[in-house]
């Protein structure tokens, strides 16, 4: 009964024009407001070692989240909203949902796996596969709401993630003397779970937890996509996380903390970029499966040019308030490090992902996951051996260059891509 009348409620409010986009975006903006304010919180309550094996557990759930969303997300959302017969589709979705339960119980198991073989305590160990397994399930959890065209569900979800982690945060940091990595990030952790919950109840009710092996089988049809798809994630996020697998490998957390500090302003940003992407896919993908290649073409343009006209007006800002930021975020346990030089070269990063973010979109809404794939070995292939060559040569601030350069790549590569695809004659929709 609870679905029902939260489906009547749901279908009336979304009567309004455009306010599936004022839902998300808000919802997800308290998500990345609570990000931000935790980060801040840690950069001064953790020392440089802690907040980087913090910094670096996200990395891990990035890169988790990325593989669940090329193998699991992205399929349900480019493939199950045309299929018109319900039961099929309900078929196909109860297949994906069974996938990412095994997949969580992977990431699970090869945590445990890892955590005897590793340099780090038990807890941290266990709470960093924890917390990972849990980022990754809600990537899948999360998309099912904008799949099913109910923004809603994932607005709630996302406002019940800020609520316990809020509640979760506050109690360990009051309960206890020290701050501990492993216990924010357990705190992080459960708080998703709670989500997830919240998400499966209001969408499928009584059967928000049924799971089959027996349908397992109906993905070998979308592995033979997915896996270009998988290829393309894994790289694109290695475009922008090179510089922190080996200067953390290399070098250890304490290098990489500046780093990551200085990411903190823009990951806000990263996660609105995201977010845009699973809410239109799904969007696209309807579109496009009835030819309707010039609308599609229309919201990249539009939805690309208003957020890098907003990123510029951020930059402005930072820029004009930077000796307090500096003074409020850094002067403390970052004094020695450059951090206005790696500001300044994130912010030109985050331009270059937010060219490249809808017209990346595009592409997999159309199923081209091998041209996507393509795109992002090389850019790929740009940042891990610049890395590597600049961290030879120079201090690990330096390796930002070639994350950018990889971005730079990557932007002028789909852009150009996604302009030839949609100025096609277009010879009839989507299979």
């Amino acid at each position: 009964m609870l679905t029902d009348g939260f489906t009547r409620w749901h279908r009336r409010l979304l009567q309004h024009s455009g306010i599936r986009y004022l839902l998300s975006v808000g919802a997800q903006a308290c998500v990345s407001g609570f990000h931000f304010v935790l980060n801040l919180l840690l950069l001064r309550e953790l020392s440089q070692y802690d907040y980087g094996v913090f910094a670096f557990a996200f990395v891990l759930a990035l890169f988790a989240a990325a593989i669940n969303n090329a193998l699991i997300s992205t399929p349900l959302s480019v493939f199950t909203p045309v299929i018109t017969n319900e039961t099929q589709r309900h078929r196909s979705e109860l297949m994906l949902s069974s996938v990412n339960l095994m997949f969580s119980v992977a990431l699970l198991v090869a945590g445990l796996i890892y955590t005897f073989f590793n340099g780090l305590a038990a807890d941290l160990s266990l709470s960093v596969t924890v917390f990972v397994a849990c980022y990754s399930a809600r990537q899948f959890s999360r998309s099912f709401g904008y799949t099913r065209m109910k923004p809603l569900v994932t607005a709630v979800g996302d406002l019940t993630y800020v609520g316990t982690g809020a509640i979760l945060v506050v109690l360990a940091l009051t309960q206890s003397e020290t701050s501990s990595t492993a216990i924010m990030l357990l705190a992080l952790a459960s708080a998703n779970g709670v989500a997830m919950l919240v998400e499966r109840l209001l969408l499928h009710g009584a059967a928000a937890f049924r799971f089959s092996l027996n349908v397992i089988g109906g993905y070998r049809d979308i592995w033979h996509q997915s896996r270009w798809a998988l290829v393309g994630a894994v790289t694109t996020l290695l475009i922008a996380q090179a510089h922190s697998l080996i200067v953390t490998g290399a070098l250890g957390p304490d290098a990489f903390a500046p780093l990551a500090a200085g990411f903190v302003l823009f990951g806000p940003v990263r996660v609105a970029l995201l977010t845009w992407q699973n809410m239109v896919k799904p969007e696209m993908a309807v579109a496009l499966s009835q030819a309707r290649h010039n609308v599609v073409r229309l919201q990249i343009r539009r939805t690309t040019l208003y957020m890098v006209s907003a990123l510029f007006v951020f930059g402005a800002a930072l820029y004009l308030l930077w000796p307090q930021i500096h003074t409020a975020l850094y002067a403390v346990r970052y004094a020695d490090e450059p951090m206005g030089f790696i500001v300044a070269i994130w912010f030109l990063t985050t331009i270059a992902a937010t060219l490249y973010n809808a017209p990346s979109a595009g592409l997999q809404a159309l199923r081209d996951f091998r041209i996507l794939a393509i795109g992002s070995v090389m850019g790929a292939l740009i940042s891990l051996v610049g890395v590597v060559g600049i961290l030879q040569l120079s201090n690990p601030a330096m390796t930002l260059f070639a994350t950018l350069a990889a971005e730079l790549f990557l932007a002028g590569f789909l852009l150009v891509v996604i302009h030839r695809k949609l100025s096609q004659p277009v010879t009839g929709a989507l299979a």
